[in-house]
This record gives C-alpha cells, structure tokens and sequence, in this order.
C-alpha cells in the first residue's frame, strides 16, 4: 500500500504541540462526536472541515502550515467552552517583580569660575 501521494513526496502541514486546555478540548469533542480534520485545497493550504451531528461544515478560509493546528483547536477549544458545561476561568500567571535598586546619579562636576 502506498501513502496515497502519487509523486512521492511528503507534505509537511508542520508541527505543533496542544496546551493541555486545548487537548482536554479535543478529547471532549472527540468523546461528543465533533470531528475537526484539515482538508487539503492544495500541497501547501488546508482548509477545516467540522462534522458535529452527521453535518459537515467547511471553513471559507484556507490556511498554511502549522497556523492550520493552531486554528483546528481554536476549533475544538470554541466548542468545549460553549457545550461542555465546564465553568471557564481564566487562568492568571503570576508575574515575578524584581526590586529594582534605585539608579545613583552621577554627580556633575562644579566649575569654580571667579569673576
């Protein structure tokens, strides 16, 4: 069996790794049967083909490499928020402050002139 690429070479939609909201996400759309895949419009742009409830759905725009994941879950992340039921709350880094010493100023040289 072949890889279904007649010419023989490899199409690179590149790579990206899901934050572990995003891949909750998609487990819970998969386990909820929405199905979000790439569909190729040419070797180098994807477009995104949602299927919820036996309905296919295809995005107007297409997408390049690696900006196609990022949207694929944007996807996913949409849904889960608006049908899972689970409470969204924003998640709030701490920031790190630094003490900043206070900057000396250098003193100005006096010119001692007489008149």
């Amino acid at each position: 069996m072949g890889s279904g690429n007649k010419k023989g070479k490899a199409i690179d939609m590149g790579n990206y790794v899901a934050k572990d909201r995003e891949q909750a996400a998609y487990v819970w759309c998969i386990h909820n049967n929405i199905f979000i895949a790439p569909k190729a419009k040419s070797a180098t742009e994807w477009y995104i083909c949602i299927t919820s409830n036996g309905k296919t759905t295809q995005s107007p725009l297409s997408y390049e490499r690696i900006d196609i994941w990022k949207e694929i879950y944007k996807f996913y992340t949409y849904y889960y928020d608006k049908y899972s039921g689970v409470k969204v709350v924003k998640e709030v880094q701490p920031r790190k402050f630094v003490k900043e010493e206070p900057v000396k100023q250098k003193e100005k040289p006096t010119i001692n002139t007489l008149f």
